[in-house]
């Protein structure tokens, strides 16, 4: 029999592209075998579960839950779900892995922190960027001191939209299943990984909403400002009306020089600084093949399972993220 603690079993909720392509080949990197799922629809989960070899296939997240056989759970499914679903598994004495956001409201959170303190279990975020190489590796030379103060940062994450990622996934433009729009989904990456970058958290957030293409009554596209407690300026741009091409990129502009995250996950970090009247570009190669980091968070997500360590992204830490999505909407007059 498997040594559950070092080999832990998943199940897996939802089982659309995310799933697919990011939680269960990561688990399997992971050394931890998903051995159950369970979606609304069965030709998809078929479909996944005969590619993947998941013997146990469930339409029931509950009914699942309740059958066992597993350590730990990876939630993938629309916000307006993950309370509930978080809660009842922890209640189960799951793990839980959750994809972004949190939550829709910060009652809804609230709820999954008190449930998480009366568990023994634990609950993560599935904040891939914070462990995307490029992004490590700029947190290190932040850390280091060699830069100074962080002063001024722009931030932008667009593209096309979540249909050209998931054709089957309307959910993203039901305003009742996914809470909001852009800025819950890539502005709240985008946020979340300066929060962690800088280590400062957000004092003032105002933002212009707008939409543009999609069939949303959110905000497909976001020009926004930021002030963080420790005095950094940030701007940000977030939009699904994006053409052609994905933008994912940082730029910060420091006491002592400018820290470049280029797009491509595979190019090098590039620092600039003037070194007694000279311009110096450093390059910080970032090779790796898990560019988008989902097999980095499935991994840190066992490790911590298997040491007994705390959470890698708790509750609490994506509240804040959360909390500060939620005031620029309530500013721009979405509720």
């Amino acid at each position: 029999m498997a040594n559950t603690a070092n080999q832990p079993r998943i199940a897996i909720i939802g089982a659309g592209k995310i799933a697919e392509v990011g939680h269960i080949p990561g688990f399997r990197k992971a050394n931890a075998p998903v051995v159950a799922i369970c979606a609304r629809g069965t030709d998809n989960i078929n479909r996944v579960a005969d590619h993947f070899q998941i013997e146990r296939r469930y339409t029931d997240w509950q009914q699942m839950l309740s059958d066992g056989g597993f350590e730990a759970v990876a939630i993938c499914t629309p916000p307006s779900l993950h309370r509930d679903m978080t809660i009842t598994s922890l209640e189960h004495s799951y793990h839980v892995l959750l994809e972004k956001p949190i939550a829709i409201t910060l009652d809804e959170c609230d709820d999954m922190i008190a449930a998480v303190n009366s568990s023994n279990c634990l609950l993560m975020l599935a904040h891939n960027q914070r462990f995307r190489l490029q992004h490590i590796t700029a947190k290190k030379i932040l850390d280091s001191g060699q830069l100074g103060q962080v002063r001024r940062v722009h931030t932008t994450f667009a593209h096309a939209g979540p249909e050209h990622w998931s054709p089957n996934q309307t959910w993203y433009f039901n305003k009742d299943k996914a809470g909001f729009g852009v800025l819950l989904d890539l502005g709240y990456h985008k946020i979340d990984l300066l929060r962690w970058l800088l280590g400062q958290e957000v004092k003032q957030i105002h933002t212009i909403m707008a939409t543009f293409e999609k069939p949303t009554s959110a905000d497909d596209s976001v020009v926004g400002v930021i002030q963080f407690d420790g005095g950094t300026l940030a701007t940000l741009q977030a939009s699904w009306a994006h053409h052609p091409d994905l933008l994912d990129s940082v730029v910060m502009f420091c006491e002592h020089g400018t820290l470049k995250i280029p797009s491509d996950p595979t190019e090098p970090v590039k620092v600039i600084q003037d070194q007694n009247g000279k311009i110096i570009e450093e390059m910080r190669p970032c090779d790796t093949e898990d560019g988008p980091a989902w097999f980095g968070v499935v991994q840190a997500f066992v490790d911590a399972i298997r040491h007994e360590q705390p959470s890698p992204v708790s509750a609490h830490d994506a509240k804040a993220t959360l909390e500060a999505v939620l005031t620029a909407y309530s500013q721009a007059g979405y509720s």
